[in-house]
């Protein structure tokens, strides 16, 4: 609804809040958002029906940023609109740098980047007959299910003869394990399909974990990347704090060979293209695969007003259709038109300290254009 909202529909006021408090009770986000919201009023002071309808927003966004149904979050993306009775509130579970935007469309670069910076995993934790599965992401982890079953512990003989009966007990804790992974599957394959996750992480002891993967169906176990030790017994690392490392480094290893694909694809020149007017092309076509992009440098593109066409350069009107453009957040254009067309999108943060060609690239279907 956020991406598809149309100009021209009156002011909307794009908040972000780092909602964490310090000293157990105040919040971080008071100050820096009054100084925010003083700037806004100098910019619209001679406009007094836009004052009143940013201070009626306004009202509204405080009103659900001390709303106690939000308490304990450390961050929130709040939205308000001229036509909108309430407000779009989104709790995050990292914080947001303190900001507020006023324009004709809501602004959700700095949600879009926090959501695809931190992938979600699914994790799953398992032995012979127990079995936790998490939400993993960098830097946090939540049990989503945990399944336990009835299987006989393993027999050990007492030095006595290997037997009829001891191998009927055997076959029948090799059945009792094979139902339990079946099961198992099964909830991994419901809460893959609830949510989109970028992959699967599996731990626990190897041999477990190789007769566990086999029983996954064959689109699930192609998405496991990455396989840790973890017992069940002794002394262990929390294990939410080792889901959420793993998830980590597992993002930081997509990241770089993703990159060492647009490297390589590069050198042959083959099936990829760099730059935002490039890329721009590339999705116009249908070209993109996927799209890689860095940090949002602020740049401002121009947005054809009939066909939606969008450009890098201040183009007035419109090369194809010669209606008029406008300014556009080209970060954000370019975001919402591979969400849209279903692209597989990857961010890498500043942190990491990779380098994107061009500032964005993406991995093409094919060099030629799909339509003529």
């Amino acid at each position: 609804m956020l991406l598809d909202h149309a100009r021209g529909e009156g002011m909307v006021v794009s908040c972000y809040a780092d909602t964490s408090v310090v000293g157990g009770f105040e919040a971080r986000w008071g100050p820096p958002l009054q100084q925010e919201a003083r700037e806004v009023r100098k910019r619209i002071a001679d406009d007094p029906e836009s004052v009143q309808e940013f201070e009626r927003q306004l009202g509204l966004i405080r009103e659900s940023l001390e709303s106690a149904g939000h308490r304990g979050v450390r961050g929130m993306a709040v939205f308000g609109g001229s036509k909108w009775d309430r407000v779009v509130a989104i709790e995050s579970e990292v914080p947001f740098a303190n900001r507020l935007v006023v324009n004709e469309e809501p602004y959700l670069v700095p949600f879009l980047l926090e959501e695809l910076q931190r992938p979600r995993y699914l994790a799953i934790l398992t032995d012979t007959h127990r079995g936790r599965i998490y939400e993993a992401r960098p830097g946090s982890a939540r049990l989503l299910d945990e399944l336990e079953e009835d299987v006989p512990r393993k027999n050990r003989s007492a030095g006595e003869r290997w037997g009829k009966q001891q191998a009927t007990i055997a076959r029948h804790r090799e059945e009792c394990i094979l139902h339990y992974f079946k099961d198992l599957a099964d909830r991994v394959e419901v809460a893959w399909d609830e949510h989109l996750h970028r992959g699967i992480i599996l731990l626990g002891e190897h041999e477990i974990l190789e007769n566990f993967r086999a029983e996954l169906p064959e689109r699930l176990a192609r998405q496991v990347v990455a396989e840790v030790p973890h017992a069940w017994a002794g002394e262990q690392p929390a294990i939410e704090d080792q889901v959420a490392r793993v998830a980590s480094e597992a993002a930081l290893v997509e990241q770089k060979e993703l990159l060492a694909e647009v490297g390589r694809r590069l050198q042959e020149g083959s099936a990829v293209t760099t730059g935002p007017q490039e890329v721009i092309q590339a999705l116009a076509n249908g070209q993109v695969r996927t799209l890689v992009f860095g940090p949002d440098l602020g740049a401002v593109g121009w947005r054809c007003n009939q066909c939606r066409s969008l450009f890098t350069t201040e183009e007035r009107a419109c090369p194809y259709c010669k209606s008029p453009c406008e300014r556009a957040d080209l970060w954000q254009e370019i975001l919402a038109r591979a969400l849209n067309h279903r692209v597989d999108v990857h961010y890498i943060p500043a942190d990491t300290g990779l380098r994107i060609p061009g500032e964005i690239a993406a991995l093409l279907l094919r060099d030629e254009p799909q339509w003529s």
